[in-house]
């Protein structure tokens, strides 16, 4: 994995999702999001899908709170652009996402490698918790 951190943008996989989401907007996040929620608990979920849809919801609820140091810079430019429009981006997608990639995905398997509760398993627990209030 080409990561250079534990942020949700810190990933070669993320910085590949931003430039899909230039092209295609909210469109990007929804299929971030549908990647992961439509698959079964018995399916691989790899690591590229996961890591979009972590930087998806990320995005999604920054949308709300307006907080955007967890953001690549091409991400917090697109948000400031495109705010009113993310924000309504079904935030239950989001934390269904996170929390499959959560349960049980490739990128999960790797912060695993590291121990079990990394600040990746701490971030994730607290998107979620963001989702939750947003």
């Amino acid at each position: 994995m080409g990561a250079w951190g534990h942020g949700p943008f810190d990933n070669d996989s993320a910085g590949d999702w931003v430039d899909q989401l230039s092209d295609a907007g909210t469109a990007a996040i929804d299929e971030a999001f549908e990647a992961v929620i439509a698959l079964d608990d018995s399916d691989y979920l790899e690591l590229d899908p996961a890591s979009a849809a972590i930087a998806a919801a990320d995005l999604v609820s920054r949308a709300h709170d307006g907080v955007t140091d967890s953001l690549s810079e091409e991400a917090a430019l697109w948000l400031a652009e495109n705010r009113e429009a993310a924000k309504a981006v079904d935030r239950t997608r989001a934390r269904l996402a996170v929390e499959r990639v959560y349960r049980l995905s490739e990128l999960r398997e790797l912060w695993d490698e590291n121990g079990p509760d990394t600040e990746w398993h701490a971030d994730t627990r607290e998107l979620l918790q963001r989702l939750a209030r947003s």
